[in-house]
């Protein structure tokens, strides 16, 4: 009886070791199972962070180039806007630098034309001027040629010169006030 309850005893605790070990190998596969479950879960989550991440990126990436190319076709723009306004400028003022060159070429000419016109008129006038005088002149000789003529016909005026008021004998035909007193209607020579 003790043999065998001896060898049931002893069975009871193999069986306990064994099932022990089974536990403890249940509980160590549960601990792995655990384990492998939390490290695959925060590989999975490893994972998503990082395409979150990269994803994130991309976006800035993106949004980098995009700022960028938008950046550049401002300035691009902005360049464009400049330069046509410069050059809006210059063909004003070219524009304005033209008209004035003409507005004062024109002043010059219409400037010059009245100075010449001016001076035609003026020496016109003096060449006029100086032609009536010597008309004056030549008539005033002719009339008075014609009243001695008249009025002494043996030209004693002319040997009488001083009665005339003529005191120069180097000029017979003037008097004191250096006026023409006579002229000579026909030489006696």
């Amino acid at each position: 009886f003790f043999a065998g309850a001896a060898f049931l005893a002893g069975a009871a605790f193999l069986a306990a070791t064994f099932f022990a070990g089974a536990a403890f190998l249940a509980g160590a596969a549960f601990l792995a199972a655990t384990f492998f479950a939390g490290a695959a879960f925060l590989a999975g989550a490893a994972f998503l962070a990082a395409t979150f991440f990269a994803g994130a990126a991309f976006l800035a990436g993106a949004a980098f180039l995009a700022a960028t190319f938008f950046a550049g076709a401002a300035f691009l723009a902005g360049a464009a806007f400049f330069a046509a306004t410069f050059f809006a400028g210059a063909a004003f003022l070219a524009g304005a630098a033209f008209l004035a060159a003409t507005f004062f070429a024109g002043a010059a000419f219409f400037a010059g034309a009245a100075f010449f016109t001016d001076a035609a008129i003026f020496f016109g006038a003096v060449f006029f001027a100086v032609a009536i005088i010597f008309s004056l002149i030549n008539l005033q000789r002719a009339l008075l040629a014609g009243w001695i003529a008249r009025s002494d016909s043996c030209c004693w005026a002319k040997a009488q010169q001083h009665e005339l008021g003529d005191t120069n004998p180097s000029h017979p035909l003037r008097s004191a006030g250096g006026f023409v007193k006579f002229a000579e209607p026909f030489s006696t020579s």
